[in-house]
């Protein structure tokens, strides 16, 4: 208390002292402020059904965040009461738009105004392939690889297989595998002038 300062002001010092007590605890007690949300990067998975992200452990999924995986950017949402919750991920800001991979040589993409191969992941867990590419005049034969597809969140859980069509209206098989390789399998030995690239499958 400084000398001379009057009942009046010290009632006004301490009244302002607790206004802003008041402020601090709102702003750090979910009980006051209410539910609030942001965007984190899950870090582990676990065995109970939660997930930990950005150093917030136990964070309940909701039925439609289904196959979780550790780099999962998902947005969570605590309540009044403190818990936390989290609906599901969120697209990549990669995975929004089409991107064009590094071919796996010899595969090249086919030109002529045909789709360069390409692929993207949706919001829902599927990953789209498309494009139309060959290997010029080097033979190829069995399993070739294309290319692969960049992190599990664009990997199916177990191998995929699409029809394709090559030169000569033959049908032969596009694999997905678990690890993202991109590859046709049992072909002849030859070349391939064109073959389509094309395949739709979930990641969940």
């Amino acid at each position: 208390m400084t000398t001379g300062q009057s009942a009046q002001g010290i009632h006004r010092d301490l009244a302002a002292a607790i206004e802003r007590k008041g402020i601090r605890t709102g702003q750090s007690t979910p009980a006051v402020r209410g539910s609030d949300w942001h965007l984190a990067t899950v870090t582990a998975v676990n065995a109970d059904g939660t997930v930990d992200a950005d150093g917030i452990t136990g964070i309940r999924r909701q039925s439609t965040y289904e196959a979780p995986l550790v780099g999962d950017l998902i947005r969570i949402s605590r309540s009044s009461t403190g818990n936390w919750v989290t609906a599901g991920r969120l697209a990549p800001t990669a995975g929004d738009a089409w991107v064009e991979p590094a071919l796996t040589a010899p595969w090249a993409n086919f030109g002529g105004g045909f789709q360069n191969a390409r692929y993207r992941l949706y919001a829902n867990g599927d990953v789209a392939i498309e494009g139309v590419v060959g290997t010029g005049a080097t033979s190829v034969t069995g399993t070739s690889a294309v290319f692969t597809l960049p992190s599990s969140a664009y990997w199916p859980k177990a191998t995929q297989m699409h029809d394709q069509v090559m030169n000569g209206n033959v049908v032969r098989q596009l694999t997905i595998n678990n690890i993202g390789q991109v590859r046709y399998v049992n072909l002849p030995a030859g070349a391939v002038t064109f073959v389509t690239l094309n395949a739709r499958f979930s990641t969940l």
